[in-house]
């Protein structure tokens, strides 16, 4: 009896053991962020659509941010000097803001291309899906900032 009690005792470990390990894969895998439009049912072909607008907007994207660390470093850099070549800085934050306004131009033009692809519905849900992250990301700030700090009262 005491063999067949310590089998029983291997077989339920064994399954809980492989239980616990399936919900937290399980878990891990539900919580990998997704593109909105995964979130709307699109067909099979608008999927390839989407997922190729998607790499087009990628592409622009990492060109238009190529150096847009490095404006900030010497933006930072301008500040930290001795003595601040105001000039200077107001050029940095010109050559930010190009960039910027790239960055948001390619967004725009992405969304409008995506929004073809997409009826009615799901164009519905899919600017639902886009307005809920923003709200969920709280209020946009410097990153040097504690995110409690920068709640809106």
């Amino acid at each position: 009896m005491s063999r067949e009690l310590k089998k029983l005792g291997v077989i339920f470990s064994v399954v809980l053991n492989l239980a616990l390990i399936g919900t937290f894969a399980w878990r891990k895998l539900a919580d990998q962020p997704r593109f909105a439009y995964e979130e709307v049912g699109v067909s099979a072909e608008q999927r390839l659509q989407l997922e190729a607008g998607r790499d087009r907007f990628l592409e622009v994207v990492n060109q238009v941010a190529d150096g847009m660390i490095q404006h900030h470093v010497e933006l930072l850099d301008l500040l930290a000097a001795d003595s601040a070549d105001d000039t200077a800085i107001q050029a940095k934050l010109d050559e930010i803001r190009t960039k910027q306004k790239a960055m948001q131009q390619a967004v725009v033009s992405h969304l409008l291309e995506s929004r073809q692809v997409l009826n009615p519905d799901q164009q519905k849900q899919f600017f639902a899906v886009l307005k809920d992250r923003i709200r969920s990301q709280g209020v946009p700030g410097p990153p040097w900032l504690p995110r409690g700090v920068r709640e809106r009262k």
